[in-house]
């Protein structure tokens, strides 16, 4: 039996390119996801406002690396042998050599993926090492291990997962943004409608604004940087990081655990602070609400708009400034605290 039939039989209908210079065309219909999963390549995507899937392969300078194409129930899947992760690739990319174009010239060797796909598909990336490019698909997009680098544009929600040095930049997220980073990588969208955040290592995330709540947590020496939040708002770091957010329309609670700063242009609503270390929490306006405050260690808070009933605990040489308060006044420790021009002694 032929090779190719061979290859073809044991994957059941999955159709297999290999070891063709040429392009590989193919088209699939009724397809609601499309997953690409334990496969190195770059990934051009395009939308159209319905109709089939049209799947190009270019065969990159390995043209015996194998693309595994099939479908079910809906999904399309485009995959090869083996996990990128126990191939080890990334010590096939001379950044020493080509520096910031390292990653571009590693890929020449793998396939190139290019796809026109119906507006509101599911995009699925399962440790796929890929250089991706997409216009608004406005569909789901889920990233997961691997290796992904790129711009995608407006999508419905994202569940992205990056890992390393990998650097994302999605247009309107219309729905949830749950993004975690797990390295040194980026990520940059525009308007998300709710946020969960987190960077574990020294990532960097920048958004515009949340329309509902958001959720950030850093830990290391990441930096997240937001436009207005225009819910509630839950921010803390462990390290040294940096958290800055804009206007915060549904209240705040903030904490520092070492060195990190978390900053925000505004208040309106409950408000919670907390320092452990030499951390300090920045508001420089608005109404806080039933502020409450710690600070354990030298580190400091400032508040430029009014305190309603300010509770305020300041121990050894913590700082504390509230601008203006209304309501009852409750200090106790022996750092350095003042209320509405009052300052208040050790206890």
């Amino acid at each position: 039996m032929p090779i190719q039939q061979f290859m073809t039989a044991a994957f059941g209908a999955a159709a297999i390119f290999a070891s063709a210079a040429h392009a590989e065309v193919s088209t699939h219909q009724n397809i609601n996801t499309v997953e690409i999963r334990d496969f190195i390549g770059a990934v051009n995507i395009e939308t159209a406002a319905s109709g089939d899937v049209r799947l190009d392969n270019q065969p990159g300078d390995d043209a015996d690396y194998p693309v595994i194409v099939d479908t079910d129930n809906g999904v399309l899947s485009i995959r090869s042998y083996e996990d990128p992760d126990e191939t080890r690739w990334h010590r096939d990319v001379d950044w020493r050599r080509y520096e910031e174009r390292a990653f571009e010239v590693f890929l020449e060797d793998y396939p190139t993926i290019t796809l026109t796909i119906p507006a509101g598909a599911a995009l699925s990336f399962d440790s796929a090492v890929v250089k991706l490019t997409a216009d608004n698909t406005n569909g789901a997009l889920s990233v997961r291990e691997g290796h992904v680098d790129g711009v995608i544009g407006d999508i419905a929600s994202g569940d992205i997962k990056i890992h390393g040095s990998g650097d994302l930049k999605t247009g309107v997220v219309a729905g949830a943004l749950d993004i975690g980073i797990h390295g040194s990588g980026d990520f940059e969208a525009l308007t998300v409608e709710t946020l969960e955040a987190s960077i574990h290592g020294s990532g960097d995330i920048n958004l515009r604004d949340v329309n509902g709540d958001a959720t950030v947590g850093i830990h290391g020496s990441g930096d997240v940087t937001l436009g207005n939040v225009n819910g509630s708002f839950v921010a803390s770091i462990h390290g040294s990081g940096d958290i800055d957010a804009g206007d915060v329309a549904g209240g705040a609670a903030t904490s520092v655990y070492g060195s990190g700063d978390i900053s925000l242009a505004s208040i309106n609503g409950e408000t919670t602070a907390k320092v452990h270390g030499s951390g300090y929490i920045n508001i420089r306006d608005g109404r806080a609400e039933d502020l409450r405050v710690e600070i354990h260690g030298s580190g400091g808070f400032d508040f430029g708009g009014v305190a309603t009933n300010p509770d305020v605990r300041a121990s050894r040489s913590g700082d504390v400034y509230i601008r203006r308060h209304e309501g009852s006044v409750r200090v106790s420790g022996d750092g350095d605290v003042r209320i509405s021009g009052v300052q208040y002694g050790d206890d």
